[in-house]
């Protein structure tokens, strides 16, 4: 059923969509010291692991948790959990809420502790299913397998972490969930830095690091619960009319709002199969290509859901389509010119960050092509983290699974076609069909940064189908400001390549050392191409920015005389 605007479509910036911006500029803010931290820490993995064997072993057992919690916490419980808390914040007394929230954190709580459990008790079978290509090399197998038991507690705090930050959300309380993850970057530096060189395998001070991390996320959290009034004591109530509505919403959830992990975690299984080091070039690329994904499209999207529920549940679906609209547009002007930028200067990001001790310039070379792949996913990726939330919002589950089911299948053929070649390996069943099935579809050999190609691909075909949807159930929301936003944006990011591209080539990124001189020419690069698509986006888009500014920045033209 199409949801028809209620009255006249907005054209005016509405009081939710300042809002989204205000609070999608704090937890820009917060996400990016948070970005900033994990962007340390992984420097400080690379260089006490680089790309070895210990590394692989802990980003695929770190990986395991990680993806659980994208379908029962991030990905499920907020998607599901926000739309219908905010009901409760915006139509129910203060006991009401509290009860729901005491009744949703005790069933979380519990699926959480079977599933930590589980995952600690089944860990070989989980190591042998997504990273099949170590069951070969037997060492780096047992290491696997004893890492992961040690990070699935994990699991259940981050869980806990995360409910707690859909209850601050719902309250419009953003700045605790934003800058919770910094404590765990934090815990995972010190474990390396102080932990790992007094222990006979050092890899395992990570695990210890990524527990101690969640004990933090969940700590930090708990004083702006209590100031407002929540208490997350245990209520054993799974008939309430909460639970039931959260769990109806979470099915389908579970599967449609993890689809980029489920993708990752692909790569994972696909990349073991890979020469050694394909894990961890991937997920260095990753960590680095999620930092714009976190500060910007993360951030918009974790502002607008609250915004986006709170305007279904009142049934102003023609301020909502403006919102949704709104979001895109927003969007358009950040994801694109990322975009480009990731694209041009993956080597000299990945150099800068990574090369350094146990991470060489061939494991630059050969993160920085991932990097290069995986950007090209960007703008689709940001833009699906708008339209998700906005079909839950509307409380229509089914369409972001069944486009999130394409991309999957999407993703699985392409990157069986841009790997390459598998080697067989007859240790591993799985294997052995997957170099079947290589040797008659595969295109080209990229590797590992095929894999990567595959997510952007498959985020592209999530993104279109999404959007197709979209405009047919939101009739109120035009397609002609979004289409200009797009191509005007892309006009003045393709108006830095050449100036970032000339900069760049002034200096050797592969020689070793002069981390100072590599670390000053980038951030020069990068000031240069900034200043060039500001004022390209200035010359060719002044309404469509100005626009855009009256709603992120009122109050700075209310003061001006």
């Amino acid at each position: 059923m199409t949801a028809r605007s209620s009255g006249r479509h907005h054209q005016s910036p509405t009081p939710e969509n300042r809002r989204i911006a205000r609070a999608a500029g704090l937890v820009s803010g917060l996400t990016l010291l948070s970005r900033i931290g994990g962007l340390v820490r992984d420097t400080v993995v690379g260089y006490y692991f680089g790309a070895g064997v210990a590394a692989d072993a802990f980003f695929v057992a770190f990986r395991l948790p990680n993806l659980l919690r994208r379908f029962v916490a991030e990905g499920a419980m907020n998607v599901a959990f926000i739309p219908v808390f905010s009901d409760y914040v915006t139509r129910r007394s203060a006991a009401e809420t509290e009860r729901a929230a005491r009744a949703l954190a005790t069933v979380m709580a519990i699926v959480l502790v079977v599933l930590t459990l589980a995952g600690i008790m089944w860990a070989p079978a989980l190591t042998t299913v997504f990273a099949p290509g170590f069951v070969a090399e037997p060492a780096k197998f047992a290491l696997t397998v004893s890492l992961t038991r040690r990070v699935f507690p994990y699991l259940f705090l981050i869980g806990m972490a995360s409910l707690c930050g859909g209850v601050l959300n719902a309250y419009r309380h953003f700045a605790a969930p934003a800058l919770s993850p910094i404590f765990l970057n934090l815990a995972i530096i010190g474990a390396a830095v102080v932990i790992a060189p007094r222990l006979d395998e050092p890899v395992c001070a990570l695990a210890y690091g990524v527990v101690a991390g969640g004990v933090l996320q969940v700590a930090v959290q708990l004083p702006p619960l209590l100031r407002r009034g929540v208490r997350l004591w245990p209520r054993w109530e799974p008939g309430h009319p909460a639970v039931r509505r959260v769990l109806w919403l979470m099915g389908p959830t579970v599967f449609g709002a993890a689809i980029y992990q489920i993708t990752i975690v692909i790569n994972t299984v696909l990349a073991s199969a890979l020469p050694g080091g394909s894990v961890s070039y991937l997920w260095y690329a990753t960590r680095v290509f999620e930092f714009p994904v976190g500060l910007f499209a993360v951030a918009i999207s974790t502002a607008a859901l609250p915004s986006f529920s709170s305007q279904a549940a009142r049934g102003l679906y023609g301020e909502l389509a403006d919102s949704v609209s709104f979001s895109i547009r927003l969007t358009n002007w950040i994801a694109v010119p990322g975009t480009i930028g990731l694209i041009c200067l993956a080597h000299p990001i990945v150099a800068v960050l990574f090369e350094r001790g146990a991470f060489g310039a061939r494991d630059a070379s050969l993160t920085a092509s991932a990097l290069a792949m995986f950007a090209i996913g960007l703008w689709p990726l940001s833009i699906a983290r708008i339209l998700v939330p906005a079909f839950y919002a509307l409380h229509e589950s089914h369409t972001p699974v069944i486009t999130a089911a394409a991309a999957l299948v999407a993703n699985i053929g392409a990157s069986v076609m841009l790997m390459g070649v598998v080697p067989t390996a007859t240790e591993s069943g799985l294997v052995a069909v997957l170099a079947e099935v290589t040797k008659h579809l595969a295109l080209v050999d990229l590797r590992h940064a095929g894999l990567a190609l595959a997510s952007s691909l498959a985020a592209l075909v999530n993104m279109l189908l999404l959007a197709l949807v979209m405009r047919r159930r939101l009739s109120g929301m035009r397609l002609k400001p979004l289409v200009v936003s797009l191509v005007q944006s892309s006009v003045a990011s393709a108006a830095m390549v050449w100036p970032m591209m000339q900069m760049s080539q002034r200096i050797d990124w592969s020689t070793p050392g002069e981390s100072a001189l590599k670390a000053g020419v980038l951030l020069v690069t990068i000031g240069v191409g900034v200043g060039v698509f500001a004022l390209a986006a200035a010359v060719i888009a002044r309404d469509e920015i100005k626009q855009l500014m009256h709603v992120v920045a009122p109050r700075s033209r209310a003061r001006r005389p």
